[in-house]
Protein backbone atom coordinates (compact mmCIF):
# COMPACT_ATOMS: atom_id res chain seq x y z
CA UNK A 1 0.00 0.00 0.00
CA UNK A 2 0.78 3.66 -0.63
CA UNK A 3 1.58 5.72 2.10
CA UNK A 4 1.95 9.26 3.18
CA UNK A 5 4.53 9.53 5.84
CA UNK A 6 5.61 11.81 8.10
CA UNK A 7 8.43 12.91 10.56
CA UNK A 8 11.50 10.60 10.75
CA UNK A 9 10.07 8.85 8.11
CA UNK A 10 10.42 11.41 5.38
CA UNK A 11 14.67 11.04 6.14
CA UNK A 12 14.18 7.71 5.38
CA UNK A 13 12.60 7.81 2.34
CA UNK A 14 14.54 10.43 0.87
CA UNK A 15 17.68 8.33 1.35
CA UNK A 16 16.41 5.27 0.15
CA UNK A 17 15.07 7.87 -2.90
CA UNK A 18 18.68 8.90 -3.43
CA UNK A 19 19.87 5.23 -3.34
CA UNK A 20 17.46 3.53 -5.57
CA UNK A 21 19.36 4.02 -9.00
CA UNK A 22 22.74 2.67 -7.52
CA UNK A 23 21.09 -0.18 -6.15
CA UNK A 24 20.23 -1.18 -9.14
CA UNK A 25 23.31 -0.65 -10.70
CA UNK A 26 25.02 -2.60 -7.92
CA UNK A 27 22.54 -5.58 -8.48
CA UNK A 28 22.03 -5.27 -12.23
CA UNK A 29 22.93 -9.18 -12.51
CA UNK A 30 20.91 -10.58 -9.72
CA UNK A 31 17.60 -8.42 -10.43
CA UNK A 32 18.03 -9.71 -13.69
CA UNK A 33 18.28 -13.82 -12.94
CA UNK A 34 15.25 -13.31 -10.36
CA UNK A 35 13.30 -10.98 -12.81
CA UNK A 36 10.28 -13.28 -13.78
CA UNK A 37 9.15 -13.63 -17.54
CA UNK A 38 5.75 -15.23 -16.62
CA UNK A 39 4.45 -12.16 -18.74
CA UNK A 40 1.95 -10.96 -16.31
CA UNK A 41 1.98 -7.83 -18.83
CA UNK A 42 1.14 -9.26 -22.09
CA UNK A 43 -2.15 -8.01 -21.86
CA UNK A 44 -1.42 -4.33 -21.50
CA UNK A 45 1.41 -4.45 -23.89
CA UNK A 46 -0.61 -6.05 -26.91
CA UNK A 47 -3.46 -3.36 -26.20
CA UNK A 48 -0.73 -0.60 -26.13
CA UNK A 49 0.63 -2.13 -29.91
CA UNK A 50 -3.08 -1.80 -30.81
CA UNK A 51 -2.92 1.55 -31.05
CA UNK A 52 0.52 2.41 -32.76
CA UNK A 53 0.49 2.69 -36.18
CA UNK A 54 2.37 0.10 -38.38
CA UNK A 55 5.86 -0.82 -37.47
CA UNK A 56 5.78 1.64 -34.61
CA UNK A 57 8.82 2.96 -33.30
CA UNK A 58 8.93 2.34 -29.37
CA UNK A 59 11.38 4.12 -26.25
CA UNK A 60 11.06 1.54 -23.24
CA UNK A 61 12.24 3.90 -20.34
CA UNK A 62 13.66 2.02 -17.59
CA UNK A 63 14.15 -1.22 -19.80
CA UNK A 64 16.61 -2.78 -17.49
CA UNK A 65 18.05 -5.92 -18.62
CA UNK A 66 15.74 -5.88 -21.54
CA UNK A 67 13.76 -9.17 -20.49
CA UNK A 68 10.79 -9.51 -20.94
CA UNK A 69 8.92 -6.06 -21.73
CA UNK A 70 11.69 -5.17 -24.77
CA UNK A 71 12.13 -8.64 -25.56
CA UNK A 72 7.82 -9.10 -26.55
CA UNK A 73 8.06 -5.40 -27.83
CA UNK A 74 10.89 -6.32 -30.67
CA UNK A 75 8.71 -9.48 -31.23
CA UNK A 76 5.64 -7.65 -31.59
CA UNK A 77 7.26 -5.79 -34.46
CA UNK A 78 8.45 -2.62 -32.79
CA UNK A 79 11.70 -0.75 -33.45
CA UNK A 80 13.05 -0.46 -29.82
CA UNK A 81 14.89 2.31 -27.85
CA UNK A 82 15.63 1.22 -24.47
CA UNK A 83 17.16 4.07 -21.84
CA UNK A 84 18.07 3.16 -18.33
CA UNK A 85 19.50 4.93 -15.63
CA UNK A 86 22.08 1.91 -14.93
CA UNK A 87 24.98 1.03 -17.41
CA UNK A 88 25.14 -2.23 -16.16
CA UNK A 89 22.05 -3.04 -16.94
CA UNK A 90 21.93 -1.20 -20.77
CA UNK A 91 25.49 -3.61 -20.98
CA UNK A 92 23.05 -6.84 -20.20
CA UNK A 93 20.12 -5.60 -22.68
CA UNK A 94 22.41 -4.48 -25.40
CA UNK A 95 24.43 -8.06 -25.44
CA UNK A 96 21.12 -9.35 -25.92
CA UNK A 97 19.22 -7.31 -28.45
CA UNK A 98 22.31 -5.50 -30.33
CA UNK A 99 20.14 -4.57 -33.21
CA UNK A 100 18.37 -1.71 -30.64
CA UNK A 101 19.41 1.48 -29.45
CA UNK A 102 20.17 1.51 -25.69
CA UNK A 103 21.11 4.51 -24.01
CA UNK A 104 22.14 5.00 -20.07
CA UNK A 105 19.82 8.37 -19.38
CA UNK A 106 18.42 9.31 -15.99
CA UNK A 107 14.59 10.35 -16.95
CA UNK A 108 14.54 13.19 -15.18
CA UNK A 109 17.29 14.32 -17.23
CA UNK A 110 16.19 13.98 -20.77
CA UNK A 111 18.17 13.93 -23.44
CA UNK A 112 16.91 11.66 -26.14
CA UNK A 113 15.96 14.64 -28.90
CA UNK A 114 13.30 12.61 -30.97
CA UNK A 115 10.02 11.50 -30.50
CA UNK A 116 8.45 8.36 -30.33
CA UNK A 117 4.93 6.69 -31.30
CA UNK A 118 5.10 5.05 -27.85
CA UNK A 119 6.35 5.05 -24.86
CA UNK A 120 6.53 2.84 -22.34
CA UNK A 121 7.45 3.04 -18.65
CA UNK A 122 6.72 -0.60 -16.83
CA UNK A 123 7.87 -0.80 -13.23
CA UNK A 124 10.25 2.27 -13.99
CA UNK A 125 8.59 5.48 -13.34
CA UNK A 126 7.19 4.67 -10.22
CA UNK A 127 10.83 5.12 -8.37
CA UNK A 128 10.78 8.72 -8.86
CA UNK A 129 9.18 10.68 -6.02
CA UNK A 130 6.07 12.84 -6.65
CA UNK A 131 8.03 15.58 -7.60
CA UNK A 132 9.59 14.67 -10.03
CA UNK A 133 6.86 12.30 -11.14
CA UNK A 134 5.07 15.74 -11.84
CA UNK A 135 7.80 17.11 -13.67
CA UNK A 136 8.31 13.98 -15.73
CA UNK A 137 5.48 13.02 -17.12
CA UNK A 138 4.45 15.96 -19.21
CA UNK A 139 8.47 15.34 -20.65
CA UNK A 140 6.94 11.62 -21.62
CA UNK A 141 4.02 13.36 -23.07
CA UNK A 142 5.76 15.40 -25.04
CA UNK A 143 7.76 12.96 -26.72
CA UNK A 144 5.11 10.75 -27.99
CA UNK A 145 3.54 11.20 -31.67
CA UNK A 146 0.37 11.71 -32.44
CA UNK A 147 -1.47 8.91 -33.26
CA UNK A 148 0.54 7.19 -30.33
CA UNK A 149 0.36 5.68 -26.98
CA UNK A 150 2.18 5.96 -23.24
CA UNK A 151 1.97 3.13 -21.20
CA UNK A 152 3.00 3.66 -17.11
CA UNK A 153 2.81 1.53 -14.04
CA UNK A 154 1.92 3.58 -11.24
CA UNK A 155 0.47 3.28 -7.34
CA UNK A 156 -2.86 2.35 -6.79
CA UNK A 157 -3.14 5.72 -4.23
CA UNK A 158 -0.92 9.00 -3.53
CA UNK A 159 1.64 7.89 -1.18
CA UNK A 160 5.44 6.41 -0.73
CA UNK A 161 5.91 2.91 0.41
CA UNK A 162 9.27 1.00 -0.10
CA UNK A 163 10.16 -2.18 -2.23
CA UNK A 164 13.49 -4.59 -1.78
CA UNK A 165 15.82 -5.42 -4.64
CA UNK A 166 18.21 -8.25 -4.13
CA UNK A 167 17.38 -7.51 -0.10
CA UNK A 168 17.89 -3.74 -0.33
CA UNK A 169 15.09 -1.57 0.17
CA UNK A 170 13.78 0.42 -3.08
CA UNK A 171 12.13 3.78 -3.34
CA UNK A 172 8.60 3.56 -4.95
CA UNK A 173 6.11 6.50 -4.48
CA UNK A 174 2.53 7.64 -6.66
CA UNK A 175 0.05 10.58 -7.25
CA UNK A 176 -3.97 10.26 -6.71
CA UNK A 177 -5.31 8.48 -9.99
CA UNK A 178 -6.96 11.60 -10.24
CA UNK A 179 -3.65 13.41 -10.43
CA UNK A 180 -2.47 11.49 -12.97
CA UNK A 181 -5.75 11.56 -15.34
CA UNK A 182 -5.17 15.24 -14.93
CA UNK A 183 -1.91 16.00 -16.22
CA UNK A 184 -2.48 13.39 -18.85
CA UNK A 185 -5.35 15.42 -20.01
CA UNK A 186 -3.68 18.80 -19.65
CA UNK A 187 -0.93 17.20 -22.00
CA UNK A 188 -3.54 16.38 -24.65
CA UNK A 189 -4.26 12.43 -24.11
CA UNK A 190 -8.25 12.46 -24.92
CA UNK A 191 -8.38 8.74 -23.89
CA UNK A 192 -7.14 7.60 -20.52
CA UNK A 193 -7.22 3.96 -19.33
CA UNK A 194 -6.97 2.88 -16.02
CA UNK A 195 -6.88 -0.13 -13.91
CA UNK A 196 -5.73 -0.28 -10.02
CA UNK A 197 -4.20 -3.02 -8.78
CA UNK A 198 -5.03 -5.41 -11.71
CA UNK A 199 -5.90 -8.65 -10.79
CA UNK A 200 -5.26 -10.37 -13.99
CA UNK A 201 -1.22 -8.42 -13.93
CA UNK A 202 -0.09 -9.41 -10.52
CA UNK A 203 -2.45 -6.16 -9.16
CA UNK A 204 0.09 -3.88 -10.99
CA UNK A 205 -1.84 -0.43 -11.67
CA UNK A 206 -1.83 0.52 -14.95
CA UNK A 207 -2.40 3.67 -17.49
CA UNK A 208 -2.60 3.68 -20.56
CA UNK A 209 -3.11 6.90 -22.43
CA UNK A 210 -3.89 7.56 -26.36
CA UNK A 211 -5.22 9.91 -29.56
CA UNK A 212 -3.58 12.60 -28.40
CA UNK A 213 -5.25 16.23 -29.54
Amino acid sequence: MFRQRYGREIIVYNDIHDRTPSIYEAHAAGFDRHRHRVMIEKNWLDRFVAKLPEDPDVLDLGCGAGEPVAEYLLKSGCSLTGADISRAMIEISSGRFPESEWIVMDMRQWTIDRSFDGVVAWDSFFHLNRDEQRAVLPVMADHVRPGGALLVTVGHEDGEVLGTVEGNDVYHASLSADEYRRILRECGFRRIEMVLEDEACDFHSVVLASELQ
